[in-house]
């Protein structure tokens, strides 16, 4: 285990902080009740780049993350609504269904986005700064008929908000001014962006709640720093109550790893991970770091997370037996 001891680095404000896409994306957005609860982040250009993914490569297994409402219609969705998901360069999805909102970071084409939405039968709204508001439902409203519906996306595009640099869509009008309308950026809030923080260069990430781990937020991701399945590590952070319950959840997880069985794989978690480094990162949140590589999907951890089956490895928590994740 390397580096389990006690730094604050992440509370000093002389510090610099980062600028990794994570952080980025996340400055963009507001702090506020919605964004807070949960946070899917997917670093797309990077996923594209470092795994040379193209028209005839398969689909990497991290990349769509951050844009799933959309990912698996972005063959698509390019012809019919000028659109394309994994054109973007970042992509956030913020809050639980249905009040989920959708933010893409690029440059994108706003005539041709224009155009085709407008076919659609779109509405357009000029915003200030050069922002345009395309609505065709509102209040999560649902067209069984409508051709985005046959491509399985019911409310995601009801809005869609387009500038050059961004596209933010949604359900419902309110859910995005809940998201853009706020005295401070969501990387500023303390938890959240103590997590985002400690995470670092990840190519995909989501940030929420599961009260069978704690109250305090948490974080899981993967960095590849090639791109290839072969270095990927991943990365878990967690906000701890003391500096004292930091140290303890970092010295245990090498032997947590190694005794602790996966209820979802049915095997132990040191055929699922190798390699446990654990470091106390500090700050206000008392963040702990967990880092293993795997040994199969790099998405091992999000998929553990979605049957709420991360505590008895992460924290030691009692395992779930019906295996349903709790979010707060």
């Amino acid at each position: 285990m390397s580096g389990c001891g006690n730094s604050d680095t992440a509370g000093d404000d002389h510090v610099e902080r980062p600028h990794t896409p994570l952080i980025t994306a996340l400055s963009q957005v507001k702090d506020t009740h919605l964004t807070q609860d949960w946070i899917e982040f997917g670093d797309v250009a990077g996923v594209r780049a470092r795994s040379g993914a193209g028209s005839a490569s398969p689909r990497d297994p991290l990349l769509g993350y951050g844009e799933q409402k959309l990912a698996d219609a972005a063959a698509l969705l390019p012809g019919l609504t000028g659109i394309d998901p994994f054109a973007a360069r970042t992509a956030l999805t913020l809050g639980y269904p249905p009040d989920q909102v959708g933010v893409l970071y690029g440059s994108f084409n706003t005539t041709e986005i224009g155009a085709k939405l407008r076919k659609l039968g779109y509405k357009e709204h000029a915003l200030a700064g050069g922002e345009t508001s395309w609505i065709i439902r509102d209040h999560h409203q649902i067209d069984q008929k409508d051709p985005l519906a046959q491509l399985g996306i019911l409310t995601a595009l009801n809005v869609v908000r387009v500038s050059s640099k961004r596209i933010v869509h949604a359900g419902a009008t309110a859910d995005i001014d809940k998201t853009l309308s706020g005295a401070r950026s969501l990387s500023d809030n303390e938890e959240v962006g103590g997590i985002a923080d400690c995470l670092g260069q990840v190519e995909a990430a989501q940030i929420g709640f599961d009260v069978n781990i704690s109250d305090t937020p948490l974080g899981v991701g993967v960095l590849r720093p090639s791109g290839s399945d072969a270095d990927a590590t991943e990365v878990a952070c967690v906000t701890t109550e003391s500096e004292g319950a930091a140290q303890a959840l970092a010295s245990g997880w090498p032997g947590r790893v190694k005794s602790t069985m996966s209820a979802r794989a049915g095997e132990p978690w040191s055929k699922l991970l190798t390699r446990p480094r654990a470091e106390v990162v500090g700050g206000a949140s008392h963040v702990v770091r967990l880092t293993a590589r795997p040994t199969g999907s790099p998405r091992v951890l999000f998929d553990e997370w979605a049957v709420g089956d991360l505590g008895p490895v992460l924290t030691g928590a009692k395992p779930d037996p019906r295996l349903s994740a709790k979010p707060r």
